[in-house]
């Protein structure tokens, strides 16, 4: 239960995004530039701009995504709020959402798996103080 209350909102938002998603064709316009700190160095992006009825919208691609000049990209978007546009790969789309999912999955594998963290077979207590209490059977 505590493992769907902390980890599935993520997954959830990014699937109605995905759902009201709408689907285009963007072209790629021009390779940026920025700086992700002396110690890794420069970052190139693609930039790519693609038609939302009768506005050309701009955004930023993934980091080093190596694409040739005019290349034509498949771009999801929502209607609403077309620059909220990502390319249409599973990294593009999802690579963010693992991220932020991988430190606490990790996290709840450590104490679950760990026979000295958490007894098995006991039950969790959830309450205002302490948060959390294993009770042994």
């Amino acid at each position: 239960m505590l493992f769907c209350i902390f980890l599935l909102p993520l997954p959830m938002y990014k699937l109605f995004w995905l759902v009201r998603s709408t689907k285009t064709t963007g072209t790629f316009y021009f390779t940026g530039h920025g700086n992700l700190g002396s110690v890794l160095g420069v970052s190139t992006y693609p930039v790519i701009w693609f038609l939302s009825e009768r506005d050309t919208v701009y955004f930023n691609g993934n980091v080093n995504v190596p694409l040739k000049p005019d290349e034509k990209v498949s771009v999801r978007y929502q209607s609403a709020d077309p620059s909220d546009a990502k390319m249409n790969t599973f990294s593009c789309i999802w690579g963010d959402t693992m991220a932020y999912e991988l430190g606490p999955l990790l996290i709840f594998i450590i104490i679950f798996c760990h026979p000295d963290l958490v007894p098995r077979k006991s039950r969790i207590l959830i309450g205002s103080k302490p948060l959390l209490k294993f009770l042994e059977n």
